[in-house]
């Protein structure tokens, strides 16, 4: 998804005159969004309609049942990302359980991460303490912080193998976006003047000129059909903003890691996760490096306000667990994994 021009993901917060929002990210739920109206209008359903239905109904997927085929399947098709891109390369936000050296910092690009994993041997005490979780270790003395901005896909492999990337494979978001701060003025609508008070200030997300999005959607062929044409244009956002779309055939991860090697297994998060806690309730753990929750909400189509807010685990989390642990299909429920949340890859992890 290349975009067009700026582009706005904003929360459900009410924005009003003389208030300050910059744009964000995109969550799944956006890039849902925009792929199920674009199909809606590209299968020929009157949306002011089908918004109507939603509300009667309560219910997106009830609402699905009252049109013509193929749109119904529309409720089975699954999507994952968005996912920034860079030169045809996947990026996703570090491990959280990767640290950076303090006193060498950037400065030795081949300088290897530091790398915390479950200690074998636990400290006195802690197993009681803790409920039997593993804290999570690495010996040396180095003073260190957690890693920050994306890693490529080079490092995203060295590390689901269980090994260290360097300081070579952390990109910092400034390489990819920035934000481009406006101000504006709200006009009469008859004196085509300013008026009195009404100014405001946003800020829209400005992706770098090798940079874009992209994402995974399957489902029924005739339903996503209409995304397989060439120089397909799709609202992407807030405020009208467009994307071209192109295909690619093929997946963005790495397919040819082993798990048969280390200690464990690791489960990596790489689109935010609700589990109403911070893991999955029958997900046994030794270990876990969770970063802050991120509170995301949404619009509601059937209620016609703000979805509730949720915290949610954010990407980056890193799940260790024992070597004979069955990795789970899906961590989330049913209808939040098909619209992308939970998305994870699966990996090595050795005993420290």
């Amino acid at each position: 998804m290349r975009p067009l021009d700026t582009l706005s993901f904003r929360d459900a917060r009410p924005f009003d005159t003389t208030q300050y929002a910059d744009s964000g990210l995109p969550t799944p739920q956006t890039f849902a969004g925009a792929m199920r109206t674009f199909l809606l209008q590209a299968h020929d359903v009157n949306l002011k309609q089908f918004g109507l239905h939603v509300k009667k109904y309560g219910s997106f997927d009830r609402a699905l049942d009252d049109e013509n085929d193929p749109v119904p399947a529309l409720k089975k098709m699954k999507m994952s990302g968005p996912w920034l891109r860079k030169k045809g390369e996947t990026l996703l936000p570090v491990p959280s359980s990767l640290r950076v050296d303090k006193q060498q910092g950037s400065l030795d690009q081949f300088q290897p991460l530091i790398r915390l994993d479950p200690l074998q041997t636990l400290p006195s005490g802690w197993k009681k303490m803790n409920s039997g979780l593993r804290p999570l270790w690495s010996y040396g003395r180095q003073s260190h912080e957690t890693a920050s901005g994306y890693i490529t896909q080079s490092g995203l492999r060295t590390f689901l193998r269980g090994n260290r990337p360097t300081m070579s494979d952390l990109i910092t978001p400034d390489q990819l976006y920035q934000i481009d701060r406006r101000v504006g003025i709200a006009i009469h609508p008859k004196r085509n003047t300013a008026r009195d008070g009404m100014i405001y200030s946003s800020g829209l997300l400005v992706l770098q000129p090798d940079v874009e999005f992209c994402g995974e959607i399957s489902g029924d062929d005739e339903l996503i059909a209409p995304l397989l044409a060439e120089n397909i244009i799709l609202k992407f956002g807030g405020e009208g903003r467009s994307v071209v779309i192109s295909q690619q055939d093929g997946g963005f991860w790495p397919n040819d890691l082993p798990l048969d090697e280390g200690d464990g297994r690791i489960l990596l998060l790489t689109s935010p996760a609700y589990f109403d806690g911070w893991k999955p309730p029958d997900l046994p753990c030794i270990a876990a490096s969770v970063s802050h929750p991120e509170g995301i909400s949404g619009w509601d189509l059937a209620r016609g306000g703000p979805k509730p807010n949720r915290f949610m685990v954010p990407a980056g989390t890193v799940y260790f667990l024992s070597k004979d642990t069955p990795i789970p299909t899906s961590l989330v429920e049913h209808h939040d994994a098909l619209e992308g949340w939970g998305h994870f890859l699966t990996g090595n992890w050795n005993y420290v």
